[in-house]
């Protein structure tokens, strides 16, 4: 199964980016990321052996968070750029409180030797995969948009999803979530488990 850790999308930032995404879909050939599956990543993990996901799940309840995460996601990109892209993305702001997240949760699973990030961490939410193709008649379209606010995020927890390839696309399940305001050492944990593997 591959894991990834991720911060979830409010119903509003999900409705103002699937009118995004509606309004782009005719002018180019992109494999649009379905509503259900948008997310900010904290950590891409890979493939995992199910029976060992219980490891992940401790290094992830050893993460403390006490300073609230507030992301604004205003602004898009493409990447690697936009002359030749094979990605297009809403923009998350790199505030300190989501840096310091994204950098325990690295940490946290280091110690299970899952590889620690060595490149800037870069949040966002990935809307689509672009294929080789004209992409002039989008790019004017982005250009043209009267706002790139798209709301902002404030969650209370962080997310441990897994993801299963199919036909029609990736299906991500959520496994555990993890409360930002977590208990000192002796207090009782909170986990909710949503997904049964």
């Amino acid at each position: 199964m591959r894991l990834f850790v991720a911060l979830d999308l409010n119903t509003k930032v999900i409705a103002n980016l699937t009118e995004l995404v509606r309004s782009l879909a005719p002018m180019a050939p992109v494999r649009w990321v379905h509503p259900r599956n948008m997310h900010v990543t904290l950590k891409y993990i890979g493939q995992w052996d199910v029976e060992r996901i219980d490891k992940v799940i401790d290094a992830l309840s050893q993460v403390r968070i006490t300073t609230k995460v507030k992301v604004p996601l205003a602004g898009l990109g493409f990447f690697p750029h936009a002359r030749s892209p094979r990605v297009f993305w809403a923009i998350a702001e790199n505030t300190p409180p989501l840096r310091q997240l994204a950098s325990n949760v690295d940490y946290s699973l280091s110690t299970l030797g899952i590889a620690p990030e060595v490149r800037p961490y870069v949040p966002h939410i990935t809307l689509g995969r672009l294929r080789e193709c004209d992409l002039t008649e989008m790019h004017e379209a982005v250009e043209e948009l009267p706002s790139r606010d798209f709301g902002t995020i404030e969650p209370e927890y962080f997310t441990l999803y897994g993801s299963q390839l199919t036909e029609n696309g990736p299906i991500h399940r959520k496994i555990e979530e993890f409360p930002f305001l977590m208990p000192i050492a002796g207090e009782a944990e909170h986990r909710m488990a949503t997904m049964r593997y």
